[in-house]
């Protein structure tokens, strides 16, 4: 019988040189495409990283500087507020002063025609139609004609004159005034 030996034999060297691998110029064209198309989407990931980045820090600081306008804004709703009630209450007073009649008036002109600086205290107000009798005490005598004259400026009281002075001690003394009002006197 004979025998074949299949297998090859280890002995006889093989002179096929090994297969080089070459690469085609589709594939190496491929893997340039696909290099730049990851280096661009690298490149969009990180600026679109940079534009969240940059416009969360601008949120927050307009966050901050809504809530700081927020305070402000109910501080000048608050100063508002107080204008208003400052006003409605100037708006009172006017109202009233314009609603002063008789006996308002009347103290009115009396006061601010007392002389500054001097030492007059007014001691008794007496009305009668439109008679006025005014008493009261004073320590220099020269600051009765200067009141009668301011009562005569204000146009409010047609006369005035002087019914009564005496020197009560060294220092004071007592007058009395009567005046005639200009117009009636409304009497509330």
């Amino acid at each position: 019988m004979i025998k074949v030996n299949l297998l090859k034999d280890h002995t006889v060297q093989s002179r096929i040189a090994p297969a080089k691998s070459k690469a085609s110029p589709m594939g190496v064209l491929m893997l340039l495409v696909l290099a730049l198309v990851g280096t661009a989407l690298g490149a969009y990931w990180f600026y679109l990283h940079t534009q969240v980045v940059n416009l969360t820090a601008v949120r927050d600081r307009l966050r901050t500087e809504n809530a700081r306008l927020e305070g402000l804004k109910k501080e000048i709703d608050r100063y508002d507020q107080m204008k208003q009630e400052r006003q409605s209450r100037i708006d009172v007073i006017e109202q009233l002063k314009a609603n002063q009649t008789g006996p308002v008036l009347l103290l009115n002109h009396i006061v601010h025609s007392i002389p500054t600086g001097s030492a007059l205290w007014l001691t008794s107000l007496d009305q009668k139609g439109d008679q006025i009798r005014i008493s009261g005490l004073t320590v220099q005598g020269e600051t009765i004609p200067d009141f009668m004259s301011n009562l005569s400026a204000t146009g409010f009281f047609k006369t005035v004159d002087l019914e009564l002075y005496e020197d009560q001690q060294k220092d004071t003394a007592k007058f009395t005034l009567v005046c005639v009002c200009a117009r009636k006197l409304v009497t509330e």
